[in-house]
């Protein structure tokens, strides 16, 4: 089956990437789609994510507006990755998986969040001109962003956007995991670092990572090593040789690894490399009797690979408070909502949100 699937890729993804639906039938099926299933389709999905208040955001602490910001992290799937591996989405409307059609999507879910900053992996490097120009549009914020394409010939990369009225850039780091050196970094994923500081407010800066560690669901020897390279290198850019003070970090991104795997137990270890920062993951949703219950995608089965951490380092002048938080769906929502992308999602993940205070 899977030979046939690529053997006939080639057409379908000319079909996909550039004008979508073409024939006739298919025109005249789209025109008859019932607005109804539209409306269910969002009706479903809005319904069963809101934002929460966590005990900070009620009173336990003081939340200034202004030392308050919103982090949004989306892996909003690559189209030309789409293209590659388009038999995983045979059960999906073709309608659906056009980058015309998904990039409304995005854009109207992004806009809805309102993020702050918000930290994209699977952006793909031609694409963000037009992802940009839309939010560009839509919120009345100064965005600006910086990027980091994979490694060799990989068209996606990580970004992270913010708004340039609130955040001042102050240093970034582009991050690629490869090392011809080290026999298991010999993949092309990347990382990105971003300090900024809160404009008006000199003193209080902080750090904002994202990343997308490789997939395949037998190495998890890579993507420890991954991450092991990971936190190196937060820490020395997180680091004041002079002082030891650690600038707090937000680290975002699609780990491709399932909670208390290896590699997520290298990132909030109490051992080094991990000890100095002290992450600590943000829980997007209550957990299950034997384990978490939410999801931010499907591998097989509906799973949570995507996160939020903070760093609470005690050598840390300021910390991160979190006061509310976008949850992820629990997986029986994700089977009652059914396949994403679908009419109103535009990627095979769920977007999740956390608002931080800089206290």
């Amino acid at each position: 089956m899977y030979k046939f699937l690529l053997r006939s890729l080639p057409g379908q993804a000319s079909f996909i990437r550039t004008l979508g639906v073409s024939t006739a039938k298919h025109r005249s099926s789209r025109r008859n789609e019932s607005s109804d299933q539209i409306h269910d389709a969002m009706d479903r999905y809005d319904r069963n994510r809101q934002w929460r208040r966590t005990k900070d955001g009620h009173g336990h602490g003081h939340v200034s507006k202004d030392s308050s910001f919103k982090v949004v992290s989306y892996n909003i799937l690559a189209q030309d990755l789409l293209v590659e591996h388009f038999y995983l989405y045979g059960e999906l409307r073709t309608d659906c998986l056009t980058w015309r059609r998904r990039l409304q999507n995005i854009q109207r879910e992004i806009l809805t969040l309102d993020p702050d900053i918000l930290c994209l992996q699977e952006m793909q490097y031609d694409h963000i001109f037009d992802l940009m120009q839309g939010l560009r549009v839509g919120n009345g914020k100064k965005l600006e962003y910086v990027y980091k394409k994979k490694t060799g010939e990989r068209t996606d990369g990580c970004a992270i956007i913010y708004d340039a009225c609130k955040f001042q850039l102050l240093d970034q780091r582009p991050i690629e995991f490869y090392d011809q050196n080290v026999k298991l970094l010999n993949r092309e994923n990347v990382a990105l670092f971003a300090k900024l500081g809160l404009k008006g407010q000199t003193e209080k800066e902080f750090i904002v990572a994202t990343t997308h560690l490789l997939y395949n669901p037998k190495r998890d020897d890579v993507r420890c090593a991954q991450v092991t390279r990971l936190l190196e290198e937060l820490e020395t850019f997180s680091c004041d040789p002079k002082s030891g003070q650690v600038t707090p970090i937000v680290l975002t991104g699609d780990f491709n690894s399932v909670p208390n795997s290896p590699p997520f137990e290298i990132i909030t270890a109490d051992s080094p490399p991990a000890k100095l920062l002290n992450f600590k993951v943000v829980e997007m949703g209550p957990p299950g009797p034997k384990g978490p219950s939410i999801a931010s995608t499907r591998q097989d089965n509906w799973i949570t690979v995507d996160y939020i951490l903070r760093s609470l380092s005690d050598k840390s002048q300021h910390q991160l408070q979190v006061t509310s938080i976008y949850g992820l769906p629990t997986v029986n929502v994700c089977y009652h909502v059914g396949p994403i992308p679908n009419h109103y999602l535009g990627s095979d993940h769920y977007a999740l949100g956390v608002v931080f205070n800089l206290i």
